[in-house]
C-alpha cells in the first residue's frame, strides 16, 4: 500500500488538481453566469443591447403590406361562447368538490352541499343531466372525496 503512490510525483498531482480546478469553474461560469458573460463581452466590444438582433428583425416591404388583402369589416374576428346555466353549474359542482378535498374525508358533509346545488337548477335540460351526473362522479372519484355512481347522483335532481 505505501508503494501505490511513489509513481506520480507531487508536480503532476498538483498540474492535474489545478487542470481539474480551472475546468470545474469554466463549467460553472458558463453554466451559471452566461448572462453576466454576454453583457462583458457586449460592453468590451462597444455594441449596444439588441444591436446584433436588429439585423434579425423582419421588415416588411411597403409594396407587400400595400398588396395584401383588407378582411371584410363586417367580417367578426371571433365569436363569444355563451355561458349557459349548464356552465355555470358545472363550475359550482367542481368548486365545491375541490373545496372539499382539501378537507379531511367527509362525503356526509359534501353531498347535501351538491344535493342542494342540483336543486338550485332544476330548469337543466334532462338532456344535459347525465352529463352533470358524469361530471359530479368523475369528479369526487378523481379528488378522493366520495365515492358515488351516477344513479345515486340522479336521484339528487328530485326535491
Amino acid at each position: 500500500m505505501n508503494h501505490l503512490l511513489h509513481q506520480i510525483s507531487w508536480h503532476q498531482y498538483l498540474t492535474v488538481a489545478l487542470l481539474a480546478a480551472i475546468i470545474y469553474y469554466l463549467f460553472v461560469i458558463l453554466r451559471f453566469y452566461r448572462p453576466e458573460l454576454q453583457n462583458l463581452q457586449r460592453h468590451i466590444s462597444g455594441d449596444q443591447p439588441g444591436e446584433q438582433l436588429q439585423a434579425l428583425q423582419y421588415r416588411a416591404d411597403e409594396e407587400a403590406t400595400e398588396a395584401a388583402p383588407v378582411h371584410g369589416q363586417t367580417e367578426e374576428p371571433y365569436h363569444e361562447e355563451r355561458i349557459t346555466n349548464t356552465d355555470i353549474l358545472k363550475g359550482k359542482l367542481k368548486a365545491c368538490i375541490i373545496k372539499a378535498a382539501d378537507k379531511p374525508f367527509a362525503p356526509d358533509l359534501l353531498i347535501p352541499r351538491l344535493k342542494k346545488i342540483l336543486q338550485e337548477y332544476q330548469d337543466i335540460a334532462a338532456s344535459e343531466r347525465p352529463a352533470i351526473n358524469y361530471l359530479v362522479v368523475n369528479e369526487c372519484e378523481r379528488t378522493g372525496t366520495a365515492l358515488l355512481t351516477e344513479e345515486e347522483v340522479d336521484q339528487w335532481w328530485e326535491r
